[in-house]
């Protein structure tokens, strides 16, 4: 039996009442604080259920998750369109999407200590904001202690804004109402004296979970505990791996012992052959004498010597060599200068007719011609028919997740439209085929349900030729 299915207690109904006169009348961010078990959750779906006429949007907070994911859960659950960017602030998210937003919002956040403070700051922004025609209302819930914790890291400004509604505990007149309750629901009658369970409930803190705990304990009794292990099998696998170790040590030290041995017989082999060597020194020298007794030997002094001779020759036919050839150029340098002489007022006819030429050349070959990219934009961009818009993003990794998503699909291109990248998919030459198209792309890839547009609408954006790789500025 859970407490969940059973009606409220006299002080949390008093605790809802006041819920609801702070959500219609209220301000600030509200945080409902309390132990674990103390009926926090209740109490927001309690809440929910009476707020018939606002839409909610209800996060149940998991332990590890990041911002984008609490902006994604609580922006699909509020807007009816799926196009919206998650990795901006939710408040600024809301405001550029404040048409599509229902009059009335209540965004309940449980377990909100689970939650980054990011979100947490971005809430009380959110609770401060004023929209036209358009009211939204946050209730978040925390324990008390993460609370004191977090209050004391808020300035008193922003202290102001938030509104914390503590849980009290349960009088012992309820929780013995509340568990007699549950234990005639449950049809069974165990054999538990009342002075037993008053004692037991005296105990507690007061939160109802521990009441129900209490009623589960009475009908199923304790709960079967592991048998623990019997010390004998403790010490039997201690004394085994010891033994085991104590046999592997010895396996070792015996290989290390049989290698020490080899090696000290290699070195007394080398040591004998060293002597028995040192021996034998005059045959090996009376051997060398007979092998070089043949070769005939040269005078290293000598051959140098002369071959130094034969390079100073050789410098000296060189430079004999140089002198001559720079008196035959001298001459010919001479004949030269006459013939410049005799013809130095010559000028060439066609040197005045080829220079513009050659000017004029040079100019049309440098010149490029300059290309209109407006007019080639709007030649490439369609003049009728439709289009699907499938995203528009403001920050680049959000635009490279949406292609990435789109990868392998035909037709896909990037459009810029004033400070937001866009996604545009096809081109078709009516309504109809694209919604079928549309239809298609939906059940392929699992994104959200496109934006028909038509391509007449769409002068203002801007094709891109390439994928972006800069953030907009």
């Amino acid at each position: 039996m859970s407490f969940t299915q059973s009606t409220l207690l006299p002080s949390q109904d008093a605790l809802l009442q006041r819920l609801l006169h702070l959500s219609t009348y209220g301000q600030q961010l509200m945080v409902l604080t309390g132990e674990d078990g103390a009926g926090k959750t209740t109490l927001v779906t309690a809440l929910l259920n009476e707020l018939e006429q606002y839409s909610s949007a209800l996060v149940m907070c998991p332990k590890h998750c990041d911002s984008a994911e609490i902006r994604r859960k609580v922006l699909v659950q509020l807007l009816n369109d799926p196009v919206f960017d998650d990795e901006i602030p939710l408040p600024e998210c809301l405001l550029s999407v404040s048409d599509a937003l229902p009059e009335q919002s209540c965004i309940v956040l449980d377990d909100a200590h689970w939650l980054p403070l990011e979100i947490w700051a971005e809430c009380i922004v959110l609770s401060q904001m004023t929209l036209p025609g358009k009211s939204i209302k946050l209730l978040m819930t925390a324990p008390a202690e993460f609370f004191t914790q977090l209050a004391e890291q808020l300035p008193e400004s922003l202290l102001e804004q938030v509104l914390a509604i503590q849980i009290d505990p349960l009088e012992q007149a309820e929780r013995e109402g509340l568990y007699y309750t549950l234990l005639s629901r449950s049809e069974q009658q165990p054999f538990t004296p009342r002075d037993i369970v008053k004692n037991r409930l005296e105990l507690q803190q007061g939160t109802p979970q521990e009441v129900v705990d209490l009623l589960n304990l009475s009908l199923n009794g304790e709960p079967d505990v592991a048998p623990k292990k019997s010390k004998l099998k403790v010490i039997i696998s201690l004394a085994i791996i010891a033994l085991l170790i104590l046999l592997a040590n010895w396996l070792l030290l015996g290989t290390a012992s049989s290698q020490q041995l080899q090696v000290a017989q290699k070195v007394e082999f080398a040591i004998s052959a060293e002597e028995h060597f040192a021996q034998d020194d005059s045959f090996v020298a009376n051997y060398g004498a007979k092998l070089l007794s043949e070769h005939k030997f040269i005078d290293v002094d000598a051959a140098v010597a002369k071959f130094e001779e034969h390079q100073q020759q050789a410098q000296e036919q060189k430079n004999v060599n140089k002198s001559i050839i720079q008196s035959q150029t001298q001459q010919v340098n001479t004949y030269a200068a006459v013939a410049t002489a005799r013809f130095k007022d010559t000028k060439p006819a066609m040197e005045s007719n080829e220079a513009p030429k050659s000017e004029a050349i040079k100019q049309a070959v440098v010149a490029k011609p300059e290309t209109d990219t407006q007019a080639v934009e709007s030649a490439l961009r369609p003049k009728r028919g439709y289009t699907l818009q499938l995203a528009s993003v403001k920050q680049l990794a959000s635009l490279n997740n949406m292609l990435q998503l789109l990868d392998g699909i035909p037709d896909v291109q990037v459009a810029r439209y004033k400070q937001r990248w866009v996604v545009l998919n096809g081109q078709f030459e009516s309504r109809q085929v694209a919604q079928q198209y549309a239809a298609n792309l939906v059940a392929k890839t699992g994104i959200s349900e496109p934006w028909i547009r038509a391509w007449k609408n769409l002068d203002e954006y801007q094709l891109q030729e390439t994928v972006a790789t800069r953030e907009i500025q």
